[in-house]
């Protein structure tokens, strides 16, 4: 009987909360950017805005409203940290990579490229702008957020999900502020946050009035799609130049949203429900299967349902709730064909098979111990000092790269030195297994993997222990959420 309760409280939500099509519904854009100081702000924090102008305007969208708030605002100063290790002579990188350091090798500050920046990434501005758009956003309205910048832990232990946006001059803007600006919007609005800083999924609670659970959801339909749960870092910021390198959350969700790469290169859409058309849901998804990060996503439902639903315990009465163990089979009997699709690819990705995945995959998601004193030496380090070695018999001032003997070596004995490292009988072998070594997956990312199929998998768990925990208010308003990030642009 419970399953009935499905269908019965979508139609409440359409009916009730979705209201008649508005054709003069307009888009608001709010994009906050860029680091807190000019050490902190890297070119792949522009590059991310740059993103999502492009992804905006292939899906033709004309905002109404589209304003940036990035690192210091229209500032001549330079303010943005750039590597461009290409630029570098070759002598100075094999200099750097056999006898000194690859670090910060290449880095150098200009100001940021981005025009129409309305203003600095500081609070101030920021809580100006939402007061600004209270007489201009109206009933309809979509109003739509994408933060690309650094992110700062909760300092609070009892609000652990009170994490902040880092801003310029080393300010910042907490999540609980964040949601009070939004609470002064009229309720009538939709919000739609793509949000990819550190810590970031502490903002799934931007939900709730103020960002408190026990004062309840907004009136207004808010949903978010985040880098990474509230108390990790995210990948990402970077400050190399060149962005088809970039291996983050913005890479993988704008691709899905316009259908191009950071290369401009088609992608398959993944229309996972074959509605014809790409949600936002389904790009999280996509985000989900194809990013090789240390990121663990999460989007609105899955935390909503993490405060309203449970598992079954041991001591429970409640003998209908479903384990965070079930068999497969269970777990894919109820979920959705985005969710589905997602579990299935993982699973072959992963190795995992049969029924008892949900534990093999939280077996693997557990670190393991490591005897000994850290990783074994790999066989294309063994075979760059080898080379490193050779050369330095034959110039032994290459004990200190500052001698001036070195010096020659990357100026008027370049070519020199530059032969002496790339005719040595290994070097082949050593770019060969430095390639291969650079492309295998990392065991951190398989981890994370791991973590990403158990948490959908407990997704769809939670969400049918809701249905069947007898709690309509709670359960429409899941439905509510669900079908609002299932929306596209």
């Amino acid at each position: 009987m419970a399953r009935l309760l499905f269908p019965f409280f979508l139609l409440v939500w359409i009916l009730v909360f979705a209201g008649p099509s508005n054709l003069d519904a307009r888009d608001f854009f709010l994009t906050i950017g860029g680091g807190f100081s000019p050490s902190g702000n890297q070119a792949s924090l522009e590059k991310n805005v740059l993103l999502f102008r492009r992804t905006m305007e292939k899906q033709q969208m004309e905002p109404f409203r589209d304003d940036t708030f990035f690192s210091d605002g229209d500032n001549p100063q330079p303010d943005l940290q750039v590597i461009d290790a290409e630029s570098i002579p070759r002598s100075n990188r094999l200099m750097a990579e056999f006898f000194g350091s690859q670090q910060d090798l290449g880095l150098s500050y200009r100001n940021h490229e981005l025009a129409n920046v309305r203003g600095p990434s500081k609070p101030d501005p920021i809580r100006r702008w939402f007061n600004a758009i209270k007489g201009q956003i109206g009933p309809g309205d979509r109003l739509m957020i994408y933060v690309t910048a650094h992110g700062q832990r909760s300092r609070q232990r009892e609000r652990s999900y009170n994490t902040s946006i880092a801003m310029w001059d080393n300010s910042s803007l907490q999540m609980q502020e964040f949601a009070t600006l939004l609470d002064d919007l009229p309720d009538e609005i939709s919000v739609v946050m793509v949000m990819v800083q550190c810590y970031t999924g502490g903002f799934s609670h931007v939900m709730f009035r103020g960002g408190d659970p026990e004062k309840g959801l907004s009136p207004q339909r808010r949903v978010g799609f985040y880098a990474t749960v509230h108390d990790r870092p995210a990948a990402g910021c970077t400050a190399e130049a060149d962005e088809t390198n970039y291996a983050e959350y913005s890479t993988y969700f704008w691709a899905a949203m316009s259908g191009v790469d950071r290369a401009n290169q088609p992608i398959e859409r993944p229309d996972y429900d074959d509605d014809g058309k790409v949600s936002f849901e389904e790009a999280h998804a996509y985000t989900i299967l194809m990013a090789d990060t240390i990121d663990l996503p999460v989007k609105t439902s899955g935390e909503y349902l993490a405060v309203v639903s449970r598992f079954a315990a041991d001591d429970d009465d409640n003998t209908s709730l479903l384990k965070n163990d079930e068999p497969y089979r269970v777990v894919l009997q109820y979920a959705s064909p985005v969710q589905r699709r997602v579990l299935d690819d993982l699973s072959k990705q992963l190795g995992l098979e049969g029924d008892n995945r949900l534990v093999d995959a939280w077996r693997a998601s557990r670190p393991q111990r490591r005897r000994g004193r850290g990783r074994p030496e790999s066989e294309a380090e063994q075979i760059r000092k080898r080379i490193a070695s050779g050369v330095r018999t034959r110039w032994p001032e290459l004990a200190n790269v500052m001698n001036p003997k070195s010096i020659e070596l990357v100026t008027t004995l370049q070519d020199r030195f530059v032969g002496a490292i790339e005719q040595h009988p290994e070097y082949s072998r050593y770019l060969e297994l430095k390639s291969r070594e650079e492309s295998s997956p990392d065991e951190q990312y398989l981890r994370v993997k791991h973590e990403r199929l158990l948490r959908v998998a407990d997704n769809v768990l939670l969400a049918e222990n809701l249905r069947r925990l007898d709690q309509p208010k709670e359960l429409a308003n899941y439905l509510a959420i669900v079908a609002a990030e299932r929306e596209a642009l």
